[in-house]
Parts: C-alpha cells; sequence; structure tokens
C-alpha cells in the first residue's frame, strides 16, 4: 500500500488553491496544465481534488519541493500554500 517515490528525495505534496468561483471545467484545465508542465520536470502530477463548497482545489504531486512549486507555476496555478505530505491509497 502507498506510492513510491520517483527518487530518494521525491515526496508527496498537496498543493492548496483558494479559487473564488471555480468551476469543474477550469479544475480539469488547470489538470492539463500541470500534467504537461510535469512531464518536463522531474516530477509526477498525481491528481486534483475540488471542492465546491470551499472553492478549494487541492492538486497532489510527487517531486522536491522546489520543483512542484515551479511546476505549478509553470501551468498557471495559483496557490496559497504547498505542503508535505503522506499518500495512502485505499487499496
Amino acid at each position: 500500500m502507498g506510492c513510491v517515490p520517483l527518487s530518494d528525495e521525491a515526496k508527496t505534496y498537496l498543493v492548496e488553491c483558494f479559487w473564488p468561483g471555480v468551476t469543474e471545467g477550469q479544475t480539469e484545465t488547470a489538470a492539463r496544465r500541470a500534467r504537461k508542465a510535469a512531464q518536463l520536470a522531474d516530477v509526477e502530477f498525481l491528481g486534483s481534488i475540488l471542492v465546491l463548497g470551499d472553492e478549494t482545489v487541492f492538486c497532489l504531486f510527487e517531486g522536491d519541493e522546489a520543483s512542484v512549486v515551479a511546476v505549478a507555476a509553470e501551468a498557471g496555478i495559483r496557490f496559497e500554500r504547498v505542503l508535505e505530505s503522506v499518500r495512502i491509497d485505499g487499496t
């Protein structure tokens, strides 16, 4: 169970985004940009969660923190925080 890091330095990071008025379509577009930007770096984009009631999007990445921040910026994702996290799969 769990997630296998890309390298010994790779960790999982939750990128927290407060986006007033965000829609599912905007989240899908941001996810496509994040996936594309991650392919150009040593980062894996693991997916996003949209919490409509809170106008919040959480994007999950694996890599080193500086690269995750750079990928989010390259993808045009405005974020409030980047938090090291632990991903536990539901299998």
